[in-house]
């Protein structure tokens, strides 16, 4: 009992407890962590930036503005001993069409596994992945629509702790899907809208049972993850003869298991703000905001030339401060490029 009743409470840690923890649960590290230091750097904005990557997470739509095949990279060391990363690659197919994947990973080292007479039964390495697969197709020459498919596995490595439960400790989600849209107005504006974790069920809500064990014996749990639509804006013009931009999302996490709830109650509303400054050629600062966690980035593109071609990638740093657990997160690195 005292076995079962740890794998409970770590059940309801990595679940939904209330409805600020439906957006902090396992699944939300993706929302939390995003997917590349660049857009981390200014508050984790990206929706409307065609050239954010990987266009398949942020926003599908951004595939239709891809003129060449692109990749990035990205890894990252957080406090508490959890580290992430994500890798992207994508491409124009055709003259209106683009194709991307991603997939992103999340994960917890050295968790203590205590049970409830505070005895530490060992230590165990949870971690979370989530791939992306996204199609885009451009309206005309300023807007884009894209939808992206994605299935998550996670695995709480507990199960070796449970000598007298058949535990499962591998959960993989069914397909959910993601919609979008962008224009780009004009060389200064651009705006987006993107529906997040839709799912083919009745409600469209991608929510499914996990089952902790084969016979049974623990109980079942839901994993949800919220409906979301994200609504975002960007801004581009110089200052002091060198570019400047400013990104702004509003996002609304819808959490009942309906098709549209209007009971307030019902939603979480949080927001991202951030700027990026070319301070000296091809070398840029940003700053962001994401809820109350506060960020800054610097990046610089380098060129590099094999034969006659021209090999462009950016290096892009991040540092972020969790301020409402006081944490601050120093290293996130990343790498992205085009290829000739």
């Amino acid at each position: 009992m005292k076995k079962i009743a740890l794998l409970c409470s770590l059940l309801v840690a990595f679940g939904y407890a209330d409805k600020k923890a439906m957006l902090g649960s396992f699944d939300g590290f993706v929302e939390r962590m995003g997917a590349s230091a660049h857009e981390l750097g200014r508050g984790n904005t990206g929706s409307a930036d065609t050239s954010a990557q990987p266009g398949a997470y942020w926003n599908p739509a951004l595939l239709s503005f891809r003129t060449q095949l692109t990749y990035n990279l990205h890894a990252e060391q957080r406090s508490l001993d959890r580290t992430g990363g994500s890798i992207g690659v994508e491409g124009r197919v055709g003259k209106r069409m683009g194709v991307g994947f991603a997939m992103l990973y999340r994960g917890d080292h050295a968790f203590d596994v205590v049970n409830d007479d505070d005895e530490t039964l060992g230590e165990a390495s949870p971690y979370f992945s989530i791939m992306y697969l996204g199609f885009a197709y451009r309206l005309s020459r300023r807007d884009g629509l894209g939808i992206s498919f994605s299935m998550s596995y996670d695995n709480l490595d507990i199960s070796e702790y449970y000598d007298d439960i058949s535990l499962v400790d591998g959960y993989q989600s069914p397909v959910s899907f993601n919609l979008g849209w962008v224009r780009q107005w004009n060389e200064k504006w651009s705006t987006s809208v993107v529906i997040r974790n839709l799912s083919f069920s009745k409600n469209l809500s991608a929510v499914w049972t996990r089952n902790p064990s084969t016979d049974n014996s623990v109980i079942s749990t839901e994993g949800v993850r919220p409906k979301v639509l994200q609504i975002g804006v960007g801004y581009r013009n110089t200052l002091f003869g060198k570019p400047i931009s400013a990104w702004m999302e509003a996002l609304d996490y819808q959490i009942a298991d309906t098709l549209l709830a209007f009971d307030p109650d019902r939603h979480v509303w949080t927001g991202r703000v951030g700027f990026e400054y070319e301070v000296i050629p091809n070398g840029s600062v940003s700053l962001g905001m994401n809820d109350l966690n506060f960020s800054f980035g610097l990046g610089y593109q380098f060129n590099i030339r094999i034969g006659k071609k021209r090999w462009p990638f950016d290096v892009s740093y991040a540092l972020l401060y969790e301020s409402e657990a006081n944490l601050w997160n120093p290293l996130s690195f990343g790498v992205r490029g085009w290829i000739p």
